[in-house]
């Protein structure tokens, strides 16, 4: 449930508060929240983050709850609430068993919350789906490392023992027990008895106002009442200065003035202006496309095609949006694509392939060298079968894939150069 308070402070207030009512304008509202939320997540703002995904979740159609539910986990997580970030995660896995970040960010919560056991089990949910991803593997290992840690530390430690339980041991020898009783504390020397002061019987004008206590809170006399030290009685030359400062009645036409519209490239939520945003897509469009038309991979020199060389051959697809925002005094790099490309292998003795592949999730939650996940790898045509196993082995699950990786993560790099405010 989201903090009214919190919301009521946040930039976002304005799409926090929206009521869209229609299929379409929940799409809408929902990518604006995703953007703002990947835009909150990149600049570490996490109040907002949480508030934006819990937004979207409540009007998300089915499709995107896995998303969602995986990033909130992520936004708990570094908002040190580990449980949450494992609640959301489940979530997550259950919308969408086949999503890689879902079991990860399960993974993550968990080893917060120190049950290595089950963080392990769960990574390894996430490698059955993504077993190359260099990442993944790293994380793995290190958890893996872990539970190995507390099984030897488990092993190691003593027994325990009942506080209740003592252990006696009998000896042949014969102990002479000696008794001390201890010294009687001295008597107490009486006090001298002490002459009571006379109470004073002097009295003056303000004792029927103050207590004993209000001299030492700051009390005052001002036309002979009782007020605060630092009251201030105005002289009429202020007064006059200061002029007439009662309430006035507001008018109800000057009130309810039309607001302007959102200036253009800014987002039509933001009526508050509390946002300010800048359209980067046509050059994030342009860039990244060349940047992946120019990944290439060789197969390794052992492998049993060394000269084949892996391109992309066409950008078939690259639908999505980027910007830069401002918010509170702090940069934000808001992105979000879905890549669709073509590639083709040629080797010596006439070795010829080719298919697609496509990256779905190329956005700002997805930290640098953490790996972007292939969907929907096809073989078009191969000129010897035989060789299906290393396009798997070296263009899916490794070599090329890694290469793509690299190209996008320079991507990032190079817009948040280009683009710092």
């Amino acid at each position: 449930m989201m903090n009214s308070a919190m919301m009521m402070q946040s930039p976002h207030r304005d799409v926090l508060e929206a009521t869209p009512d229609t299929d379409d304008s929940k799409a809408r509202l929902v990518e604006e929240l995703q953007s703002r939320g990947r835009a909150a997540v990149g600049a570490k703002s996490w109040m907002d983050a949480k508030l934006l995904y819990e937004k979207a979740l409540t009007i998300a159609a089915t499709e995107k709850v896995a998303l969602l539910e995986s990033n909130l986990s992520l936004v708990h997580k570094n908002m040190g609430s580990f449980e949450d970030a494992r609640k959301a995660a489940e979530k997550a896995t259950k919308a969408d068993p086949k999503y890689v970040k879902g079991w990860w960010r399960l993974g993550q919560a968990l080893q917060s919350l120190h049950r290595s056991d089950e963080s392990l089990a769960a990574l390894k949910k996430a490698k059955v789906l993504d077993p190359t991803n260099k990442a993944l593997i790293k994380e793995c290992q290190k958890v893996a490392k872990k539970v190995e840690e507390d099984k030897k530390l488990m092993e190691a430690a003593p027994p325990a023992t009942s506080e209740s339980t003592t252990t006696t041991t009998t000896t042949t020898a014969t102990t002479k027990t000696t008794t001390t009783s201890p010294a009687p504390a001295p008597a107490a020397k009486p006090k001298p008895a002490t002459e009571k002061k006379p109470s004073s019987t002097k009295t003056n004008g303000d004792d029927n106002i103050f207590t004993k206590s209000d001299a030492v809170r700051g009390y005052k006399i001002v036309n002979g009442k009782k007020t605060s030290y630092f009251h201030n009685e105005l002289s009429e030359e202020a007064k006059s200065l200061i002029g007439d400062i009662a309430p006035k009645k507001i008018d109800a036409s000057a009130a309810q003035a039309v607001p302007a519209p959102a200036p253009a490239g800014a987002s039509a939520w933001n009526k508050a202006g509390t946002w300010e945003e800048k359209d980067r897509t046509k050059w994030a469009q342009e860039s990244l496309k060349k940047m992946v038309m120019e990944t290439t991979y060789s197969f390794p020199a052992s492998s049993p095609a060394p000269d084949a060389k892996v391109t992309v051959s066409k950008v078939q697809k690259l639908d999505g949006h980027a910007s830069v925002a401002r918010a509170r005094g702090k940069t934000r790099y808001i992105y979000e694509f879905l890549l669709k490309l073509e590639w083709e292998l040629k080797g010596a003795d006439g070795l010829e392939c080719s298919g697609k592949l496509a990256i779905p999730d190329i956005d700002g939650t997805i930290e640098l060298g953490e790996g972007y996940e292939i969907h929907e790898f096809n073989i078009d045509s191969v000129s010897d079968n035989n060789i299906r196993p290393l396009i798997d082995r070296f263009v899916h699950r490794g070599g090329f894939h890694e290469a793509l990786n690299e190209s996008i993560d320079n991507w990032v790099r190079l817009f948040k150069k280009e683009h710092e405010m």
